[in-house]
């Protein structure tokens, strides 16, 4: 009987630290010398995160999750023993979490904007640190100092339009100028896609950039369209005009 396939790809960075990308997102687990502690950031969904649960055997499990969105969350059900930190949601969101995550419980840490926690797993120290509302209503990003890796959720996307859900662009544009100023990136793991470094971060802003300065200017914005035609998107809820009605949409409410 043929084995069925995959849909996560495993890319071992050193001996304990290894990126799975794929089924649902691209996650991070670092295991101690030992083997007996784990760091998960990010879980995945449905096949993905089960696959991924297959790999993580230590007994004593801390789950960072850089948002609550499905795709990066859904997975923590499975993980009903673990320490799990995140940030912060809104009173009025947090039935968001149950509905995202199959109602796994409430995390053990929540991190509003600003705030950051760091622990180590050997000689390693993690920093997790809040930016608030951006790509959805509380990211969070995780760095390994060590290892000069940020974990950048979805606030930074490959060669793909950044999903619009419960976001601020402006925040989003404030959020990619923290993370380029506060962390020595060497290797930078998006949300989704290909690793790699700062230059992902300064992707993003002159992606945010080229649109913003675009809005109002039909020309322009058709220019753009071309510009990005090849760049992935998930209808409705990305792509130049979606980038374009939210900014327009913030401009109005500030005026």
């Amino acid at each position: 009987m043929r084995e069925p396939k995959s849909v996560i790809e495993e890319a071992r960075l050193d001996a304990n630290l290894k990126i799975y990308k794929g089924g649902g997102c691209n996650s991070a687990v670092l295991t101690s010398s030992d083997g007996k502690k784990v760091l998960i950031v990010d879980t995945k969904y449905f096949k993905g995160a089960r696959e991924l649960r297959k790999a993580v055997t230590a007994a004593e499990i801390t789950i960072v999750n850089t948002h609550f969105h499905m795709d990066h969350a859904r997975g923590n059900r499975l993980y009903p023993d673990a320490y799990v930190v995140s940030g912060l949601l809104p009173r009025n969101a947090r039935w968001q979490w149950y509905f995202d995550t199959g109602f796994s419980r409430r995390p053990d840490k929540l991190l509003g904007p600003g705030e950051q926690i760091t622990f180590g797993i050997d000689d390693e120290k993690i920093h997790v640190f809040s930016v608030g509302r951006a790509h959805s209503l509380n990211d969070s990003v995780v760095f390994f100092e060590r290892r000069r890796l940020l974990m950048a959720g979805d606030l930074v996307w490959e060669n793909a339009h950044p999903v619009l859900i419960g976001s601020s662009i402006t925040a989003w544009r404030s959020a990619l100028k923290t993370l380029e100023i506060r962390y020595p990136v060497g290797a930078l793991v998006p949300g989704h896609g290909i690793i790699s470094d700062m230059k992902a971060i300064t992707g993003m802003e002159a992606y945010f950039d080229s649109i913003a300065a675009a809005v109002g200017n039909r020309d322009r914005i058709d220019d753009l369209r071309r510009q990005y035609a090849r760049y992935s998107a998930f209808p409705l809820f990305s792509g130049v005009d979606a980038v374009v009605r939210l900014i327009e949409r913030e401009a109005a409410r500030n005026r």
